[in-house]
């Protein structure tokens, strides 16, 4: 605490990861400024959630070519991929991964409003 009564905590992203780099917080209210940080500033991350209490960082980041690949934790576990002649989404995920068809749609409606980056540099 500053002569105030302030307190100040520094967090800093390191090779990918967030970080409490300055200040002394308890471990939930840590993960939890951590978490807001990931939404607010990681902008290829449209969510994140716990499994067995592990935190679980979703990224759909876009390619060339209408498509996108999406990572779980850095692992890639799938992707989607716009047809330029039919209109549609097709998406794939690998078996046995945390994440279901309906969290796939959601990524596709947030393209969709432009919430994640699509690379429309097609020329085929």
């Amino acid at each position: 605490y500053n002569k105030n009564g302030l307190a100040f905590y520094v967090f800093r992203k390191s090779q990918g990861v967030w970080e409490l780099a300055f200040g002394v917080l308890a471990d939930d209210i840590k993960e939890a400024c951590i978490d807001a940080l990931i939404l607010r500033f990681d902008t290829d991350v449209p969510e994140l959630f716990y499994h067995h209490g592990k935190r679980q960082v979703v990224e759909v980041r876009a390619k060339k070519y209408s498509l996108w690949h999406i990572y779980l934790n850095n692992a890639y576990v799938g992707s989607i991929q716009y047809d330029t002649f039919t209109k549609q989404f097709n998406y794939h995920l690998d078996d046995n991964c945390l994440l279901t068809d309906d969290h796939v749609q959601k990524y596709i409606v947030l393209i969709q409003r432009g919430e994640l980056k699509w690379i429309k540099d097609d020329i085929r």
